[in-house]
């Protein structure tokens, strides 16, 4: 299963997206820090009453980590879900085909007699 070039690609743009989004997010909060610390008076600035430059960017923390989940989402139902469909379909193909060809097998005997396949409930391969 891991050597499909569909898996690998799943995997790539999963990683892909991964590494970009975290850098994002840690990046904002870096700039936060850095701006923070390196210059106060600019954070201190009052941009309407009690609000702040600081507070303001502060407060874009909540929605940068609200546009990287939304942007998460829209990456899962696009590139991945039916990636993940179309291999899921090809894995339960490939268990049916197994069990066809198992049971053909366990029910020959050397004599060619069939006989009945022992199966327990829930013994099947389940993907997900």
């Amino acid at each position: 299963m891991s050597g499909l070039p569909a898996y690998q690609e799943l995997r790539r743009t999963h990683r892909r997206f991964g590494v970009r989004a975290t850098a994002v997010a840690v990046g904002g909060f870096l700039l936060y820090v850095l701006l923070s610390s390196f210059l106060p008076g600019l954070m201190n600035t009052p941009l309407s009453g009690h609000l702040t430059v600081g507070l303001a960017l502060g407060l874009g923390q909540f929605v940068l980590m609200g546009v990287i989940v939304w942007r998460y989402l829209v990456h899962v139902r696009t590139d991945v879900t039916p990636v993940v469909r179309g291999l899921r379909g090809l894995v339960r193909h490939h268990g049916n085909a197994r069990r066809r060809h198992g049971a053909v097998q366990e029910r020959t005997t050397r004599h060619g007699a069939f006989q009945e396949r022992p199966t327990r409930r829930g013994a099947e391969f389940r993907p997900w």
